[in-house]
């Protein structure tokens, strides 16, 4: 049902038993290592055991596809069998021909043994593998030891695999069984995986399945470990059930609030911890002990009083003193996420962009700027106390942002510049607060303030950066190390950017418009896919998106807004202003 909604070759969380979505964990990794040296020796038993959903069954479909074609494989999966019934399959898995209305003991165990011999006398050999062997009868164990007593001179033309879960290890303990026991070459048992583990498991079937971004958030999967306790089958129920939820809620995100609601629907609950266990039967221990001291200290009182009161009925003391003992607490309740919703419909088409002058030169504003205050890379000055070096009366955001327009080369109004002046041109302000590796990243030309202690701050614009950082500070440049840059530039940035397309709000999954479409184009010219022409935020783009977030240090949301529009201008349009012309 929720296949093409999360874009889904195929359902990944089946519970059929499928090696190609086999998670090799460390503990998988073990199994089928012991099993293959178990398979690899003269013969006998090889045994797996597990708890009920841990992937037993797998690890063995995982360790036949691995078998040469020189052996010859008898699967069983009914256990429930008589000697009789078992020799008889045994011989229908292997294309044994045998007198089915003569039909005994001797003759299949003879049937059995002939093709043996020829099949070893050919270079083959032969397993037989049981699952659910624990349903195994003792007397069907017993002809199963005897089949493995057929040898040759150097080696059993028989192998017997034993799956079966922890029950199966007990059976083989008791004393009718001891020689059936000495036989067994290689045993594992499968343990649940880790939380780790879990992680891994859920993220490797979304991507077999065709899915590479994490659809479940952290806290979601913490809460399907803790519900499945890491068993690999319910962790699969968990997690279909989960991404059904959120199917029905439209969302490309499962959340711990859906993983809580499937497992209420499948009636899986958290197991008590030993912490929980132990914080209530201390409430009830502290309890009973208030209580005993109180009735020590006032049980003469209690009695007197005891003639003058009458006795209450039972359903009105028993909810009471529950209440004391802590039975029950209440449960937090976490307010739904909120959903995500429609662009609406009235979207401007894109115009078509206004660049730049072709190639990005330093204007000539800049070119006849007077050098002052030049600083080597290497010196650490107090440029602060040198104020006479320059005049910063005039070092305001409104001089600053006058400049960053030249540098992109624009004139605008002195008297009114501001942010607003550029929306003719689709040029428009980005400010934020951010670290000097995201400024290096972002690669504008910027706006940044300088401030030392409590003395005036000041504007200046960072033009650009090479061996130094060069700043234009009301019409005068200098040039300084980053060390200094990096000890007064307060954080603060305005950029100047130029979109595609007048902006109405950022471009969501599920959207559909004009935008939408160049910015498929875009990112499928980007990252090398073929050019298609789609107006819609699928679930393939959705990942496109985020592939490009991640790759520029962006918050992987998968929402286009400014901050992701702004790289991808840089790249889509090579010759915008930049800060350094190769970013390192």
């Amino acid at each position: 049902m929720y296949q093409d909604f999360f874009s889904l070759k195929e359902q990944p969380f089946s519970i059929s038993p499928d090696p190609d979505f086999l998670f090799l964990s460390n503990r998988h990794q073990e199994a089928i290592a012991h099993l293959q040296y178990g398979v690899q020796g003269n013969g006998g038993f090889v045994l797996l055991t597990g708890e009920v959903g841990t992937g037993k069954t797998t690890v063995c479909r995982k360790l036949l596809q691995e078998i040469g074609a020189t052996t010859d494989i008898a699967f069983i999966l009914n256990p429930a069998l008589t000697d009789i019934e078992l020799l008889a399959t045994v011989c229908d898995e292997f294309h044994i021909d045998y007198e089915k209305d003569k039909i005994s003991l001797k003759l299949l165990f003879d049937s059995l043994t002939a093709w043996m011999m020829n099949n070893h006398h050919q270079g083959r050999s032969a397993i037989v593998l049981i699952d659910e062997a624990q349903h195994l009868s003792f007397s069907v164990l017993e002809q199963l030891r005897l089949l493995t007593n057929i040898e040759s001179n150097n080696k059993k033309p028989l192998q017997v695999i034993l799956i079966g879960q922890t029950e199966l290890q007990q059976k083989l303990k008791q004393p009718e069984l001891r020689q059936l026991a000495q036989r067994i070459s290689a045993r594992y048992h499968l343990m649940p995986l880790t939380e780790q583990e879990s992680v891994y498991y859920i993220q490797h079937r979304l991507n077999v399945a065709g899915v590479s971004f994490p659809i479940f958030e952290h806290r979601a999967v913490r809460e399907v470990f803790k519900r499945s306790q890491g068993v690999p089958r319910l962790i699969n129920l968990l997690c279909d059930r989960s991404l059904l939820c959120a199917y029905t809620q439209n969302s490309l995100k499962v959340t711990v609030l859906m993983v809580k609601k499937a497992s209420d629907e499948m009636a899986l609950s958290p197991p008590q911890t030993l912490f929980n266990a132990i914080f209530k039967s201390s409430w009830r221990f502290i309890a009973l002990s208030l209580l005993a001291v109180f009735t020590a200290f006032q049980a003469p009182e209690l009695l007197n009083r005891f003639k003058e009161v009458k006795a209450q009925p039972a359903e009105l003391i028993i909810p009471a003193i529950a209440a004391t003992l802590g039975e029950s607490l209440p449960e937090l309740i976490v307010p739904p996420e909120e959903h995500i919703t429609p662009l609406p419909e009235n979207i401007v088409p894109p115009e078509e962009l206004i660049a730049p002058p072709a190639e990005y030169t330093v204007p000539t504003e800049l070119e006849q700027a007077t050098e002052v205050g030049v600083l080597q890379k290497n010196e650490s000055p107090d440029w602060f106390d040198n104020y006479e070096l320059l005049d910063i009366s005039n070092a305001t955001f409104a001089n600053a942002l006058l400049n960053l327009y030249a540098v992109w080369g624009y004139q605008v109004d002195p008297e009114t510049v501001n942010c607003e002046q550029g929306k003719s041109v689709l040029l428009s302000c980005y400010s934020e607060n951010t670290s000097l590796k995201k400024l290096k990243q972002l690669n504008y030309p910027s706006v940044v303030r300088l401030e030392r202690d409590n003395l005036e701050s000041l504007h200046a614009v960072l033009y650009a950066i090479n061996d130094s950082y060069q700043l234009l500070i009301d019409g005068q440049v200098i040039e300084v190390s980053e060390t200094w840059f990096n000890t007064y530039w307060s954080g603060e940035l305005t950029v100047l950017w130029q979109a595609p397309f007048e902006l109405q709000g950022n471009l969501k999954f599920g959207q559909q418009s004009e935008q939408i479409a160049w910015l498929a184009r875009q990112l499928n010219k980007l990252q090398g896919m073929p050019i298609e022409s789609k107006n819609r935020f699928d679930l393939p783009l959705l990942q496109q998106v985020m592939r490009f977030q991640i790759e520029n240090g962006l918050k992987d949301d998968g929402i286009v807004g400014e901050r992701t529009l702004i790289p991808l201008m840089q790249i889509v349009n090579s010759q915008l202003p930049r800060l350094q012309q190769e970013v390192n």
